[in-house]
């Protein structure tokens, strides 16, 4: 049982929850309050996707500046 809440631990800071989030999903886990687990995990991973949909656009336009001042992008 230690091993599985050190990895449960391990496997929530990767994932980016911060500490009281991850004290709360193993409360959770230990109750076996799984609607619970599901709605911190599902509410974690759409703020996750926001952060990379926000990143994927700061990129975009990166490129996009990259293009416009490269060789091909000189129009003169």
């Amino acid at each position: 049982m230690q091993q599985e809440r050190a990895y449960l631990e391990c496997s929530l800071r990767d994932c980016g929850f911060e500490e009281q989030m991850a004290k709360q999903y193993i409360q959770y886990a230990e109750k076996d309050c799984k609607t619970e687990q599901l709605r911190l995990l599902i509410g974690h991973r759409k703020k996750l996707m926001d952060n990379l949909h926000i990143a994927q656009r700061r990129v975009d336009v990166v490129d996009f500046m990259i293009r416009s001042v490269g060789p091909a992008g000189d129009r003169r």
